[in-house]
């Protein structure tokens, strides 16, 4: 998925939805087989009002720019998507993400509970519900 440009300024109503992140802390050697176990479980999602805005997995390389410290406890696995409201967050969406992350827990490829994060967007962010 391709996020538009979008502009603060020309944007009357500004950035609106919810964006919800699964964290997934994966086993070592163990990030390609659950992504592809993960797949289905994430397809799932836009059955409850979801719409993926990304897949991202944790780089294991030294960090070459210290000022910037980087989690070295990986390897992560995080699932990025994108509602249209809290209705949908509470009555369809958390629901399915909660049986979905003890489903994929019992695989034996995670090294601890998944998280799921809530977050607002900021006004300038391109992690928006668009229509």
């Amino acid at each position: 998925m391709i996020l538009p440009p979008v502009d603060p300024v020309m944007e009357t109503a500004g950035a609106h939805g919810v964006v919800v992140a699964l964290i997934f802390a994966i086993k070592a050697n163990s990030v390609e087989t659950f992504a592809n176990q993960a797949e289905s479980t994430f397809a799932s999602f836009q059955e409850a009002g979801a719409r993926e805005a990304g897949v991202l997995v944790t780089l294991d390389v030294n960090n070459n720019f210290p000022q910037l410290p980087v989690r070295t406890d990986g390897p992560y696995l995080v699932w990025l998507g994108l509602l249209n409201d809290n209705e949908t967050l509470e009555k369809r969406f958390t629901p399915l993400a909660e049986s979905s992350m003890q489903s994929l827990s019992a695989t034996g490829l995670v090294r601890g509970a998944p998280e799921l994060v809530v977050l607002d967007p900021t006004p300038r962010s391109r992690l928006r519900w668009l229509p």
